[in-house]
């Protein structure tokens, strides 16, 4: 299964309206033998399929299980979602975090933007300079040097 944060944050939406701009996909499911809808992100719909295969089931015997467990005033749908990534997180091991590339520092550029950016804020620098943003992106760096 591919992951959907490669190409972007969302996923095309295929199932609806191309002038719509939600990315929900509504699809109709029976839960304990009663049909209705249900609007999910193309990307929970994959996993649920992905499920399916899985455990030799329907998406429909999957919403019947679910609703059976959730709150009594809960939402399906949220249900749903807090489900899948449960089922994933419970089976998940390091041997497959490895072989998915996990663990591998995917997020050290967004830490070391943050920093700058606090850097910046903090010095009191006007943004616009280049020599005032390359000094704070050094200190970023560094650290904040002898006092």
């Amino acid at each position: 299964m591919d992951s959907a944060f490669r190409n972007g944050l969302t996923a095309s939406n295929e199932d609806s309206n191309p002038d719509r701009h939600s990315a929900l996909v509504m699809r109709n499911i029976s839960v304990r033998g009663r049909r209705t809808s249900i609007r999910l992100e193309p990307q929970i719909w994959d996993t649920l399929a992905e499920i399916c295969r899985r455990e030799f089931c329907t998406p429909h015997d999957v919403c019947s299980y679910v609703a059976d467990l959730k709150p009594p005033h809960g939402s399906l749908t949220s249900s749903l979602r807090v489900f899948i990534l449960d089922y994933f997180r419970t089976s998940a091991t390091e041997d497959g975090h490895n072989r998915a590339g996990h663990g591998q520092g995917m997020f050290l550029s967004q830490q070391r933007e943050r920093r700058e950016m606090r850097a910046v804020k903090a010095d009191g620098l006007n943004r616009n300079s280049p020599d005032a943003l390359k000094l704070s992106m050094e200190r970023a760096k560094n650290g904040p040097g002898p006092t």
